[in-house]
Parts: C-alpha cells; structure tokens; sequence
C-alpha cells in the first residue's frame, strides 16, 4: 500500500525543523514516522536537533542531493529502499528553503517509487518576523505558499504588528490555503483541514489505506476552459483529489481543486509561472496523463 508523504518547505530559518519536532511530538508514539532531510550544508544540524526526538527514522540527504539532476537517481534509490526497510505508516520530507514544490513532486513518479509514496499533504513554513526581508528570493517564496494546502505562519512572538500585514498577503496569494499561526511552530495539528484523511489521530493502523499514486501536470502551454472540463471528465474516474493552477488562452489563471466529484474552478491573479497540477489516485500506469493535457491544450 502506498505511503502518503507531507511535503514540508520554507525558507532557512523559518522553522521548518521546529515543525518537524512538534508533529513528531502530537504523533511519533501513535503512527510509524519516518523523516527525510534534504539540505545544502553538508553537515545536517537539523538532524542532530531531531534527534532529540524519539519515535522515528532519519534519511540525511546533504548537499541538496535530491534536487540535482547528476544524483538525482541515487536519491531516488536511497528513498526506495529507505522506504523499503523501514516500512513507515508516514512519510514527512523537510526541503531545502530553495525547493520547488512540484519538481519534488515529480520524483515520486519514478518507477523505483511509483506505488510506494504519494504526495499527500503540502506545509510551507513561514518566517513570520522576517517575511519582508526575502524580497531577492520572493518569487520561490510565493511559490511555495500558492501550493500549499497548510501555511505555518511562524514566530509570531517576535512579529509583533507585523503579522496581520503578512497574513492579508499570504491570503492574497493563497485564498484557499488553511493558515495557522504561532510561535516555534507551536500550532494544534487537529485542526488541520485535510483532503484524504488515512490515519486519523489516534490511530495506529494503517489498515484499510488504499495504493495511491500522485502525479504532476507542469506545462507552458495553455489550455481553453472546454478543454479543462473535458480534461476533467477524463481523470474524474481514477483522480481522487485534483489541485494546481491552469493558464487559458484567454489570458486568465484558474485555481482548481477537487476532490472525488467535488471540484471548484475559482479564476485568480494571473502569475508567471506554467500551469501545474497535483493529482492523487489510481491511475494508469500505461497512461501518459501529462501528454493527454498537452493534446487538449492542442485543440
């Protein structure tokens, strides 16, 4: 059965570590957790600061290993049999402050971890007391936060007034996104809103969990809104959560979401950046869905 995996960015110093010790806290000791550290310094502080944490297994990826194409394939390897051994009910994975979310996302579509992880759950962390001083790497910032399904708005304690002012911007660069607010990290995981729930809290099975697959959509080509729909109707059968953002032709920018039949199409600001979608369920895997929304995006 597959494996879901929380994706967990934000800049260095945001607290991305601290938010890795506060969930291990709320569900190390109900669920088997295993964490995935990737960073660019070469010695991983953040795991010896997690290891002063029980209830879970380490992968160190140094040097940024994971999102360099010359290692990518023995990332990828390392992950599988990580995976393997361990056999975890969770997988959380810390990137580094400058990785793109959805070009994680497609690493899981490698055969050695097809069937095995899905991405399932999207945190980024923000530096709530220095949100404005990153203004040379905000638009990998804004990034992060446009596909988050959780924003962690973080030290709040040192913000002050300044953290109104930050959430009226995230909100206005993800109005669908939950955001919680505290400080190191400190925030109460039993709100989290969640679109597929597996592992409830407090259980410690994870029977019943089915084999999912998570797949990426990333293409500048755009696409018309009828050619949405029936790219849609499509996938509806095998897609059980559907989420990204979609560029038409008509010079507009739509935010989808959907879940089972459940889907919202709701037009937002234009960005820069390609249409990029996150799905999740039993797909085919003769099937070449990324191809299927470039045909559309043809006609």
């Amino acid at each position: 059965m597959s494996i879901p995996l929380h994706l967990v960015t934000g800049f260095l110093g945001s607290g991305k570590t601290s938010f890795l010790k506060h969930y291990l806290n709320a569900f190390g000791q109900l669920r088997k957790i295993a964490i995935v550290q990737n960073e660019f310094s070469p010695v991983n502080i953040d795991g010896r600061e997690l290891s002063t944490t029980s209830h879970y297994r380490l992968l160190e990826i140094n040097n940024g290993s994971a999102f360099c194409v010359c290692l990518l394939g023995s990332f990828i390897q390392s992950l599988a049999t990580f995976i393997e051994e361990v056999q975890p009910d969770e997988l959380l994975m810390e990137a580094s402050g400058l990785s793109d979310p959805i070009g994680v996302g497609q690493i899981f579509q490698s055969p050695q971890l097809k069937g095995k992880v899905f991405l399932h759950h999207l945190w980024c962390v923000i530096d709530a007391q220095n949100f404005d001083r990153l203004a040379a790497l905000r638009f990998r910032m804004e990034h992060q936060l446009q596909i988050a399904d959780t924003i962690v708005v973080n030290k709040t304690d040192l913000a002050g007034e300044k953290i109104h002012g930050v959430v009226e911007t995230i909100k206005k660069l993800n109005p669908f996104a939950q955001i919680l607010c505290g400080s190191f990290a400190q925030i109460d995981l039993n709100t989290v809103k969640k679109a597929l729930t597996f592992l409830p809290a407090g259980d410690q099975s994870s029977a019943g969990r089915p084999n999912l697959d998570s797949l990426v959509i990333k293409t500048t080509r755009k696409i018309t809104r009828a050619g949405l729909d029936t790219f849609i109707a499509t996938i509806k059968e095998k897609c059980i959560r559907c989420k990204g953002f979609v560029n038409l032709r008509e010079e507009k920018t739509l935010f989808v979401q959907g879940v089972f039949d459940d889907y919202s199409i709701t037009e937002v600001a234009q960005t820069n950046r390609p249409s990029e979608l996150i799905l999740i369920g039993n797909f085919n895997p003769h099937i070449n869905y990324q191809s299927i929304f470039e045909e559309y995006c043809q006609r």
